[in-house]
């Protein structure tokens, strides 16, 4: 065949594959340059709405209102200059009379397709396989092409009342339209109610798949009206529900855990669908799981354990700092990012804030201390806790081993008294526990909820009455995490000779106790618990609107705006006004609950019975034990300047038993020294030993795949509008993807497989859509750039290491390097939308709950419980966008927008040449390996940071020198846990 193969040749394969009917399908059918694009219908370019028009029909609760509005052609010209014109158009609706609710706004489009001239045609016109190819494209496509154009608006909504009324929009398109009423027939009325349904479903399930926020509104709003109006009910999330598989459960459990949003969610939407079968709670809490011993060598010997160890109780978590400029260091990054790690790597357009909550609940600022005393005072701290429910309140407390434990509490004392005549509602007073007094900080909706107690060198300040109990009972002699044989285990060959600065331990009986009947079921209620104060919130915010008296719950239910079954729970707790704010009558306020160590578990239902017994079963039979978890982190010099350093982490779960971690865990293969000497030039690159006769190579032994990526500027392919443009800026994308030895996952794939090109003498073969691939007796890869093929080749080679691995990471340092802009840019486009998320759910909050513009803000964070925040780096301030009567109407947007640039091919944003991804303004390269032994899981690494110093110095600078590192952290696993699989045993070393 010619070189310059053709398009045809290479997709008739590809068609073949799919199958005859689907292309003679494909064939029959046929689409018209410009379509319309809109449930409700719209006009073409050449056909647009001629004049404005209505139907508003009188109903009970509510009328109907629907109004069909074309767009000034000065507008639709605007908006082609859009990345997204319909996104880009937005537009608040009102009326005078205050009258409309629920609205909703659908752009009308017409699709605009490139002309024939300017797509050019595949295969031979006229005939079939030409007609098949250029479906085929039209429908890989989907609509990639083509452009839609707003050219009108489709406004649907509720009324109440009768007579006539003025609508009036503003924002992009401001416009006010008189409205008559007419009555109807009750056929006509459902028919216009079911059209604005499915128009305001369809705009609510859009808006939470395309934006990042939390959706409580949106789905509040869907349940509640289909409750009140008696229409279908509407599935919001559709099919992207996660599903059930062999990991749902102890997803589930961890999820209760965690307190994630996926959970928090469903619970909702229980609560707001389901009329559940409440039973009395009347029987005694289930059985926990038999749990099986692990077997652990029996004597350790002489182990060097830290004291501080010796008064944390076993069940609690223990994340050690050593020091207090430890704390301070890992407390500055978290501060720098609102209070959560993750908005350092992930941006999100909201955060929870959760280290202020716990300084709030805790009633003790950190930071004070540190510039008050830092290491002056303190020999020793760590955070310890019985569960990890950090945005809701968890039971949590810090122990300090103080150098003089009388200044310390004596300065604790005092930002306490401090604290407390700053809130006029909290009290003071002091318990008797274990023959010592403990000082108690209050309010009644618990969001200062502050425990404070000494026992020789010892203060802990807590959020939980049982923590103190427990860490009082163990200076009494109690059992300790220190006497624990899996902790001497673990610092048998952890030491603290190795000094890390930070030591996080999570033993067998911290999960233990939260799969227990008390942690498992309260989890449960208290998510339900959450639930009911949002819903309450909301309701209570909307009753404001309607005119309703929103504080009681009563009201609120004969009203519609709650269901019937509301606040009907087992466990008795009620949801109570206090103040301007719902409280639960258990466990206080939202952000700062009762910590579940502190709630006792008398009683089940029959439903949380079972339930907790099936749960049982599966850890008994699938688990049969819990595996501790231990983390460690050191920091080292870098040669990198003055502002950088180098983190060493090491990860294990040892003992370790793959089968209970399921699918994922079976898809490795054994641990290997070799490796592959991949690219020196590589910008990252990954390979891992991926088992054989598995699912990814049914037919292979054991085998590695590996990938890397170049520095350079990959396209964007969000930007590449169709199925040629698409295969372009694939054939652009600077990266590699191998396997060795042959046959590996390479081989495999269905339509990339051996028989579908042959090689030439020198191994290189051309396959489908421009994909080139080189084949040796030994090695197979695929690029779409033949000279990064031969680059590689050239450097390919097989190493053994002295470090046993299944997977090897490295990632190089990103700033500075072409690949750099596009990470910016990728960010910042991620950040953009955030922004506007917030913004639009702004407007929903405006437009469905009628808050005013000017509070919107507030009241959205409050509802919400999280801070809104622009990703990219504004403030959202209030603009006006109409003064056309005495009420001006506003919305939000960010400052940073108007800062940003259009990229004038695709019009998306560009960011500002001073914009950098949050990550690559500390990242500067790191490597981890993955190594899964058959009674180990080790994952160990080193990260290069450059960041500025601590905005909070620690008054004592000793130990501010940041030591060399002298050993390879990659070869841990291996000394540690041996180097083949029948001894992977640890071995008592110092690294």
């Amino acid at each position: 065949m010619a070189p310059r193969q053709t398009i045809a040749a290479h997709c008739l394969p590809v068609l073949f594959w799919l199958g005859l009917p689907a292309l003679f399908w494909l064939a029959t059918l046929s689409a018209s340059p410009l379509e319309a694009q809109d449930n409700q219908g719209s006009a073409g370019l050449n056909g647009r709405l001629s004049e404005t028009r209505y139907e508003a029909l009188e109903g009970q609760p509510f009328g109907v209102l629907s109004v069909d509005i074309p767009l000034p052609e000065e507008l639709t010209e605007q908006l082609l200059g859009a990345a997204d014109p319909v996104a880009e158009l937005r537009v608040l609706v009102r009326d005078r009379q205050n009258r409309v609710c629920f609205p909703v706004v659908r752009v009308l489009t017409a699709t605009l397709a490139e002309s024939e001239n300017e797509r050019p045609l595949l295969g031979r016109r006229g005939r079939l396989g030409g007609r098949i190819l250029n479906r085929l494209r039209e429908v890989l496509d989907d609509g990639k092409d083509q452009k839609s154009i707003p050219v009108g608006l489709h406004v649907a909504a509720l009324f109440r009342g009768t007579g006539p009324m003025t609508l009036e929009l503003a924002g992009d398109l401001q416009q006010e339209i008189l409205v008559s009423p007419a009555a109807s027939d009750q056929r006509q009325f459902n028919i216009s109610l079911r059209s604005w349904w499915e128009h305001y479903t369809q705009h609510a399930r859009e808006t939470i798949e395309e934006n990042d926020f939390p959706k409580l509104v949106h789905k509040y709003l869907v349940a509640m009206l289909a409750n009140r109006l008696g229409l279908p009910d509407v599935d919001l999330d559709g099919d992207s529900r996660a599903k059930g598989g062999e990991l749902e459960q102890p997803l589930k459990t961890l999820s209760l855990l965690a307190g994630i949003e996926p959970l928090r969610e469903q619970i909702l939407e229980d609560l707001l669908r389901e009329n559940p079968e409440r039973s009395t709670a009347e029987l005694p809490p289930p059985e926990s799981p038999q749990w099986t011993p692990t077997n652990l060598p029996e004597d350790v010997g002489a182990v060097e354990i830290e004291s501080i160890a010796s008064r944390v109780p076993p069940e609690c978590f223990y994340l050690r700092f050593s020091s207090f400029s430890n704390f301070v260091w890992m407390q500055d990054i978290a501060e720098r990012y609102g209070g959560d790690f993750a908005q350092a790597v992930v941006l999100r357009g909201y955060t929870y804030d959760a280290s202020s909550r716990m300084e709030r609940m805790l009633a003790a600022k950190m930071t004070q201390l540190a510039k008050m005393f830092g290491d002056n005072l303190i020999e020793d701290m760590a955070l310890v806790g019985s569960d990890l429910y950090m945005t809701e309140g968890p039971s949590l407390g810090v122990i300090f081993h103080a150098k003089n434990a009388s200044l310390l509490a004596t300065a604790i004392r005092a930002d306490r008294q401090a604290i407390a005549r700053q809130n006029p509602d909290a009290s003071v007073g002091e318990l008797e526990i274990e023959g010592k007094t403990v000082l108690r900080l209050s309010t009644p909706d618990n969001r200062i909820r502050s425990f404070f107690a000494t026992d020789g060198d010892y203060v802990m300040v807590t959020t939980s009455q049982r923590l103190v109990e427990r860490f009082l009972q163990v200076g009494n002699g109690g059992p300790s995490l220190a006497e624990t044989d899996h902790f001497r285990w673990t610092r048998s060959w952890m030491p603290l000779a190795n000094q890390y600065n930070i030591f996080m331990y999570f033993s067998p009986e911290f999960f233990q106790q939260l799969v227990s009947p008390q942690y498992q079921i309260e989890l449960q209620r208290r998510l339900e618990a959450i639930a009911h104060l949002e819903i309450a919130e909301l309701a209570s915010e909307l009753a404001r609107s309607e005119g309703i008296d929103g504080n009681q719950i009563s009201e609120l239910k004969a009203s519609g705006l709650l269901p019937s079954w509301f606040d009907e729970r087992a466990d008795g707790a009620q949801t109570l006004r206090s103040g301007d704010r719902w409280i639960d009558s258990l466990r206080g306020a939202r952000g700062s609950f009762l910590p579940i160590a502190d709630v006792d578990l008398v009683s089940v239902t029959q439903r949380e019975y079972d339930e907790y017994s099936r749960l049982a079963k599966y850890y008994q039979q699938q688990w049969r034990q819990m595996d501790p978890m231990v983390i460690g982190i050191r920091r080292f010099q870098s040669d990198l300047g003055a502002d950088a350093e180098k983190v060493a982490f090491e990860a294990y779960i040892a003992p370790f038993e793959a089968k209970k971690y399921g699918w994922v865990g079976r898809q490795l293969g054994s641990a290997t020294p070799t490796a592959i000497q991949l690219p020196e030039d590589d910008l990252a690159s990954l390979q891992v030993r991926m088992r054989g006769n598995s699912l990814l190579a049914p037919d292979s032994e054991d085998y590695h795949l590996f990938a890397g990526v170049k520095d350079m500027a990959p396209p964007n392919l969000e930007e590449s509008k169709g199925l040629l443009q698409t295969l372009q800026a694939l054939k652009t994308i600077p990266a590699y993807i191998g396997a060795w030895p042959k046959p590996g996952l390479v081989e495999l794939l269905p339509i990339l497989g051996k028989n579908l090109a042959i090689a030439d003498a020198n191994g290189y073969s051309r396959i489908i859509g421009g994909l080139w691939r080189w084949q040796d007796s030994a090695f197979s890869l695929l690029s779409f750039d033949r000279s990064i093929l031969e680059n590689a080749i050239a450097q390919l080679a097989i190493l053994e290491t002295e470090d046993l691995a299944q997977a090897r990471l490295k990632i190089s340092n990103l700033d500075q390097s072409q690949m750099s802009d596009w990470v910016n840019q990728q960010w910042y486009q991620r950040g953009w939308k955030s922004s506007h998320a917030n913004a639009l759910l702004l407007d929903t909050v405006n437009q469905q709950l009628k808050v005013p513009s000017a509070d919107c803000l507030q009241t959205a964070e409050r509802l919400l419980d999280v801070k809104l925040q622009c990703p990219i780096g504004g403030e959202y301030q209030l603009a006006q966008v109409s003064s056309q009567n005495s009420q001006p109407i506003g919305w939000w947007i960010s400052s940073a927008w108007e800062s940003a640039n259009a990229n004038p091919e695709s019009l998306q944003p560009l960011p500002p040449a001073d914009y950098t991804a949050p990550w690559i303004e500390w990242f500067r390269g790191g490597k981890m390996h993955l190594t899964q032994g058959t009674q180990s899981l080790s994952l160990v690494g080193e990260l290069s940071l450059e960041m500025q110093a601590p905005s909070i110095d620690p008054s004592d600078s000793s130990g501010s020198v940041l030591p060399q590192m002298n050993f390879d952290i990659f070869s841990l696993p291996s000394k540690i846990f041996g180097s083949s699989k029948n001894n992977d045993a640890p071995k008592r070393r110092q690294f």
